[in-house]
């Protein structure tokens, strides 16, 4: 069986996009925050293996190791938007788009400057704890601050990608039945 990246693109993003807008046309509330909780729990196992993780895709399976034996070395702290290829761009803007989406169906009940504080601040926070996380941990990752600034961009896009999906869900789905 040949597992092809594209088609494990094409999951990944299903899952991203797909499966919190099926899980928050349900109606009832306590059921819609446990699933967002459940999504968010796997979407975390997700994110740690492909952060921490190096994830070789073969023929036939597909291997994640883990490997912080490695000596610990002095690495180098880089501050520049000059040197980021596009694979890097895309990756930094879509990683955190599933914790914007958290953190605003979390505070759904506050204000709307509320909302977008909580989006910049907890996006931009989670991007630093990767960053010192891959600068504190021995595993061959470059540590950028501008990845950190990219990651907020994917947490407030999460959160408008969720606003659009929660407006959406009440206006169409919703008001029919």
């Amino acid at each position: 069986m040949t597992i092809s990246t594209v088609l494990i693109l094409i999951l990944g993003i299903a899952c991203y996009f797909v499966l919190p807008f099926c899980i928050w046309c349900f109606k009832n509330d306590k059921v819609k925050t446990n699933l967002t909780i459940c999504f968010f729990a796997l979407y975390l196992i997700v994110l740690f293996m492909g952060v921490f993780g190096q994830l070789e895709i073969g023929n036939k399976v597909v291997t994640i190791n883990f490997d912080f034996s490695k000596e610990w070395c002095s690495k180098t702290i880089g501050f520049s938007f000059a040197n980021i290829g596009k694979f890097d761009l895309v990756i930094n803007i879509v990683m955190l788009i599933p914790v914007g989406m958290f953190i605003y169906f979390l505070s759904r009940k506050k204000k709307w400057w509320l909302k977008i504080l909580m989006l910049v601040g907890l996006g931009f926070l989670t991007g630093l704890f990767i960053e010192t996380c891959q600068f504190i941990l021995p595993i061959p990752r470059s540590v950028q601050l501008s990845d950190a600034l990219l990651n907020m961009v994917s947490a407030f896009l999460g959160g408008i990608i969720a606003w659009f999906y929660i407006w959406f869900i009440s206006k169409f789905i919703h008001k029919k039945q």
